[in-house]
């Protein structure tokens, strides 16, 4: 059913209820007058319907409570019934259908407000987050933002996605709190991150001011958990400064990667964080998360959401990146029974570098000309400097 054909429905059961009204009271006892009832249409109508179908029921109503009650009797003082009696339920019908007409205007105005704020919610999401390109260099790429509260659309999940000369470099976070504080502390460490990740080499220089600016911009109590990644070819770089481990899809098998020099969150002293680094090939899928996947818990048997099997399943091998985010959240919807208890931040990518069939030539001597930190020469100065390793585990 469509949405006209459900408004439509709706706008009817209130003349269902006038009717019921009408006949019960024509062939009901006479000892009991109940054609006061009928102003319940015109207030039912007000919360199904707009101001002027309410009006159309308080007429109607109005309308038949004034001419049912010829034939029965009550304008003329048959039995205990007098014409006084009748005029109060004529102006308490009335005054009913008054009520629900303004009650329907004011429902109406505050529904127009929420629209115009769930805009406004929608490009400001879209200013503080920014658009992700479907395509990244070596990466696709798909992101999806689901707020635990029923109309937000903004909140302290974070995720940004850049292109510098030294790789794709992808940033997702989580501020402490929830509310206007938490979405102003997410934005200044976006709005540091695409500064510094265009004018900064190394991860940890980036990561270390990142920490400086949490510090500046938050109070002594907030924090924001974060994972910093740099994708150079097949080459990933990976910063954790207190975040949930992403997950590493390989040939659909699902792994944390375990970042074996984790320290604490930005703010509370992320600086001197050490960059693990992993190999990735052709066809691994990568999701980053923040703690509203990692931390939801059935409402009944309070289990923790099956992450590492609902991604398996979400992420099949040939499933497109966007489809695979959205079964994800449909997953993840079904456990918690569709309350979420916290933000969900989901950026899914995928190594998918073009074969030397498709491979563009002029992205070649950009990509040589770059001052990659992955020279090929094992014998250069930086293929001398020690690489710390980055397990991979199952949950």
């Amino acid at each position: 059913m469509g949405s006209s054909e459900a408004s439509w429905g709706r706008s009817l059961i209130p003349l269902v209820v006038l009717l019921a009204v009408v006949v019960m009271d024509l062939t009901g006892d006479r000892r009991y007058v109940i054609i006061t009832s009928l102003v319940i249409s015109p207030l039912l109508a007000a919360a199904l319907t707009g101001p002027r179908v309410t009006a159309a029921y308080a007429g109607a109503a109005l309308l038949f409570g004034a001419l049912q009650a010829i034939p029965l009797g009550y304008y003329t003082g048959v039995g205990h019934e007098s014409p006084v009696a009748q005029l109060i339920r004529l102006a308490v019908i009335a005054v009913g259908g008054a009520i629900a007409v303004a009650a329907s205007r004011d429902r109406q105005l505050r529904e127009a407000q929420l629209r115009d704020v769930t805009r406004v919610a929608d490009v400001a999401q879209r200013a503080i987050l920014g658009v992700v390109p479907a395509r990244l260099g070596d990466l696709r790429l798909a992101v999806n933002y689901d707020s635990a509260a029923a109309q937000a659309r903004v909140g302290g999940d974070l995720y940004e996605v850049t292109q510098t000369r030294w790789g794709v470099r992808i940033l997702v976070g989580d501020a402490r709190g929830k509310g206007l504080d938490a979405v102003r502390l997410a934005s200044r460490v976006m709005a540091t991150f695409r500064v510094l990740a265009r004018h900064l080499a190394d991860p940890e220089e980036i990561v270390a001011a990142l920490d400086a600016e949490v510090v500046r911009s938050g109070g002594p109590e907030d924090f924001v958990t974060a994972v910093f990644a740099q994708i150079d070819g097949a080459r990933l770089e990976m910063v954790n400064a207190g975040h949930p481990d992403p997950v590493l899809l390989r040939r659909g098998a699902p792994r944390l990667l375990d970042a074996t020099g984790r320290r604490t969150p930005l703010g509370l002293g992320a600086a001197g964080t050490t960059v693990v680094r992993s190999r990735l090939v052709a066809g691994d899928r990568l999701l980053f998360y923040t703690d509203g996947l990692a931390e939801a818990r059935h409402p009944r048997t309070r289990e923790f959401f099956p992450m590492l099997p609902a991604a398996q399943a979400a992420f099949a091998p040939a499933r497109r990146l966007d489809a695979g985010l959205a079964d994800l959240v449909a997953a993840l919807r079904r456990w918690t029974e569709a309350t979420l208890g916290d933000d969900v931040a989901l950026l899914a990518a995928e190594f998918a570098p073009p074969t030397r069939a498709t491979a563009p030539v002029a992205d070649q001597p950009a990509r040589a000309g770059t001052g990659s930190p992955w020279p090929a020469p094992a014998g250069s100065r930086e293929g001398s400097r020690p690489v710390a390793g980055c397990s991979e585990r199952g949950r």
